[in-house]
């Protein structure tokens, strides 16, 4: 998307952004030359290629394609890769890119664990690792996350000093001016703090902080079934409940980063109590708490995880059926809310239990009786995975802009 750049979220106050970004000395200090991103993007796509076909993919003279060589060669971000056939002269050169030269670190903070990993400037993933999410003050958070770059990178056999992005996924709104996270009931110590600032200074690069649900919406668009959409609503259903929307391209954010937060959305048939009022009506409902409660009112089993439910469903336990016909009634009203209000193209389903296809085609069922236009509802393509690579693919376009200006 065009504008997927320019509607990321608020890295901070440029100046002091920017001044952290040139740790290692390989973030120009002046604005990108013409042409600059149109020659790194052809080295990422292309590999080692003369000075005559440069010219030719970016439609510029030689000599323009010579000294846009020149400025990535001094900041290091190419390497000459050797004469073609042997012949002498110049023009004989290949030249490509040096993608471990610059390194941008993904973060996707959950209730339960924190995925992580480091990838290089054509987004290959030199290392990831999951671990428990460490429960405490903003202290402990940070630090686990400066500890596990520290332990990805040297996994990856690279220097801290070259790691000039990063994007950290949260289960919470981000405010867009400020970055000031709220709406973090699943991490409650790290509301109305700012964390964009104790991560920066921690990590030593810039930092871009956004909403978990918002991050696996363009992972999706990146590399799942979103490709190519522009309108989209991507509905994460598993522990807690989020949604991330796309409009002509554009991620919708609000004014207070809450736009998408349809954990709070009231059902008609489900009353209001104290848990509601904290967590949600919608999230009581339809997250992983409110389907065991509904199975438990069925006589089942108090202990049963929700997987077990859904494949008890699957062995035909009528208990477990009538539940999970249930939930994909509550889901279907959600996502009729949403087609109302932003009139997608394409609903993703994902997270733990929004991406289970029996649920998937009991609420399509649903959809059908609630709303007169058809709208395809798929499953994620990212799967698990989802919040983290678009965590990645956002840090990797920000290093990008940084690095050889915006597209």
């Amino acid at each position: 998307m065009e504008d997927w750049q320019a509607n990321q979220t608020a890295r901070g106050p440029a100046p002091a952004l920017y001044g952290l970004a040139k740790t290692s000395g390989t973030i120009p200090a002046d604005p990108a030359p013409p042409h600059l991103r149109q020659l790194a993007e052809v080295l990422i796509e292309s590999g080692a290629l003369q000075r005559p076909a440069l010219a030719r993919r970016i439609g510029v003279s030689k000599q323009t394609v010579s000294e846009l060589l020149s400025v990535l060669e001094q900041r290091g971000l190419v390497r000459v890769a050797g004469p073609l056939n042997g012949l002498p002269g110049r023009s004989s050169l290949s030249y490509a890119l040096r993608p471990e030269a610059a390194l941008a670190l993904g973060f996707d903070i959950g209730g339960t664990k924190i995925a992580a990993a480091l990838i290089d400037l054509r987004g290959t993933v030199l290392a990831e690792t999951i671990e428990p999410t460490a429960h405490g003050d903003l202290d402990q958070l940070v630090g686990q996350l400066a500890g596990l770059a520290t332990a990805l990178t040297e996994r990856a056999g690279a220097q801290r000093l070259h790691v000039q992005a990063c994007t950290v996924g949260v289960p919470a709104a981000v405010n867009p001016a400020t970055g000031i996270l709220n709406l973090a009931a699943n991490l409650p110590g790290l509301v109305a703090v700012d964390l964009h600032a104790r991560l920066t200074a921690a990590l030593g690069c810039p930092v871009a902080i956004e909403n978990d649900v918002n991050l696996a919406l363009l992972g999706e668009v990146a590399a799942g079934c979103g490709k190519g959409k522009s309108d989209i609503a991507f509905v994460a259903l598993g522990t807690g409940v989020g949604a991330g929307l796309m409009v002509n391209g554009r991620l919708l954010r609000g004014a207070t980063g809450g736009a998408g937060e349809i954990a709070y959305l009231p059902l008609p048939d489900h009353g209001t109590t104290e848990r509601s009022l904290i967590q949600g009506h919608f999230e009581t409902v339809v997250g992983e708490a409110g389907i065991r409660e509904a199975f438990v009112r069925r006589g089942g089993a108090a202990d049963l995880p929700v997987r077990a439910i859904f494949d008890a469903a699957a062995a035909g336990d009528a208990r477990a059926l009538e539940t999970i016909d249930e939930l994909a009634g509550h889901v279907a009203l959600g996502i009729v809310s949403l087609i109302a209000l932003i009139d997608p193209e394409l609903v993703v389903l994902g997270g733990s239990v929004g991406a289970r296809p029996e649920l998937i085609e009991r609420v399509r069922h649903q959809l059908a009786t609630r709303f007169e236009r058809p709208v395809p509802i798929l499953a994620s393509n990212t799967g698990a995975r989802a919040g983290l690579a678009g965590a990645l693919e956002t840090a990797r376009r920000h290093l990008l802009a940084d690095l050889f200006g915006e597209e």
